[in-house]
């Protein structure tokens, strides 16, 4: 499974400059992408008011010392280990990491060791072979066709027998997970699978052996990684041609469109899974945002509640798809609006299932 491999085969993917910080001041656009990368879903109507005309660099000051996107944080990482459903930590000392990443007290690469140890973890990779497999290929991005002496090496060491693995002595599960958290592939890695989750862009190999060189001999330098790739011209592009949601993502935004409330945790993930199971979750999504535009707290409004229907349409359009729309969009949809009272929940159906609104 590669969640991130979105930007894959896309001609835009790889960018001609990573060092020039831009100098960006935030619209409906950027807000949308940063909410989306950062919290997992749009901004409520109050994070809007304050932070549209803010520079991008106010923005991170506050964003990468709030609890509130490591938690998005570390659910994006479970995600990626596969601990979900059944298997998803659930009242475990994993809950705290938020709060000390947020706080700094602990690093990502610290996290990652917790989860890599947690009962969750275990269970969802059980037994020597699934165990080493799973680490050496989601810790350190190896091949273990490739490396075959290595997986035998470090299943002796899971089952209790001296050894070295990735060239360190090894003698117990624990001592495999925390060689290869701490290895130099486990940082490269880590970095590289975190920057193209970010940016959507195939990792530069130029800037990239020093940013996995600082993750290796520096963990903490992750945090100031974070806040260079969001100010980078790499990011800059992922806002200007969008990334497709994740489901997770997709739910809780759809939410905070309609109704500017934080979705219930319990139906995010019932949803969640439910298109998870889907090969093309399209139809279903056009469900639910059906089912969404007849629920209270998240019902479409009447004709007569939009005011004046083509400002309330282009006010629509850039809380929604992050700009105006064209004259030819306006024009067409001032129609819908005029033709019924049910006009506004057309036109909402109408861009919440677009392309458009789910690459945002």
């Amino acid at each position: 499974m590669q969640p991130y491999s979105d930007f894959q085969g896309s001609a835009s993917a790889t960018p001609s400059s990573l060092t020039a910080a831009p100098s960006v001041t935030l619209s409906a656009r950027w807000l949308r992408a940063l909410f989306h990368d950062l919290y997992g879903r749009v901004p409520l109507k109050r994070e809007r008011e304050a932070w549209l005309g803010k520079t991008l660099q106010e923005f991170l000051g506050v964003a990468l010392s709030d609890e509130a996107v490591w938690r998005h944080w570390l659910d994006e990482q479970l995600y990626y280990f596969m601990l979900i459903d059944r298997f998803e930590p659930v009242g475990t000392s994993l809950d705290k990491l938020p709060e000390r990443l947020s706080a700094r007290r602990i690093t990502p690469r610290d996290a990652l060791h917790r989860i890599a140890l947690s009962t969750s973890f275990e269970l969802r990779n059980p037994g020597a072979d699934t165990f080493v497999t799973v680490v050496m290929e989601q810790f350190c991005g190896m091949e273990v066709q490739r490396a075959t002496q290595e997986l035998k090496l470090g299943k002796a060491a899971y089952d209790g027998s001296a050894a070295k693995f990735l060239g360190s002595k090894a003698a117990s599960q624990s001592d495999v997970v925390q060689i290869a958290v701490r290895h130099k592939r486990g940082a490269r890695h880590l970095v590289v699978r975190e920057f193209e989750r970010l940016c959507r862009s195939r990792f530069p190999k130029k800037e990239g052996r020093a940013w996995a060189d600082a993750a290796w001999k520096k963990p903490a330098s992750m945090f100031d990684l974070y806040a260079e790739w969001l100010s980078s011209p790499a990011y800059a592009e992922r806002v200007e041609r969008g990334a497709p949601l994740s489901n997770r993502a997709w739910v809780r935004s759809v939410y905070v469109d309609l109704g500017d409330i934080a979705a219930p945790a319990d139906k995010v993930e019932a949803l969640r899974g439910a298109l998870d199971s889907l090969g093309d979750p399209a139809p279903l999504r056009s469900l639910i945002v059906r089912m969404l535009l007849d629920a209270d707290g998240t019902k479409a409004p009447r004709g007569p509640a939009i005011g004046e229907p083509g400002s309330w349409i282009e006010a629509t359009f850039v809380h929604l798809l992050g700009r105006k729309p064209t004259e030819g969009e306006l024009t067409e949809f001032l129609s819908v609006c005029r033709d019924g009272s049910d006009g506004p929940e057309l036109v909402l159906y109408a861009l919440l299932t677009s392309t458009e609104y789910q690459s945002a």
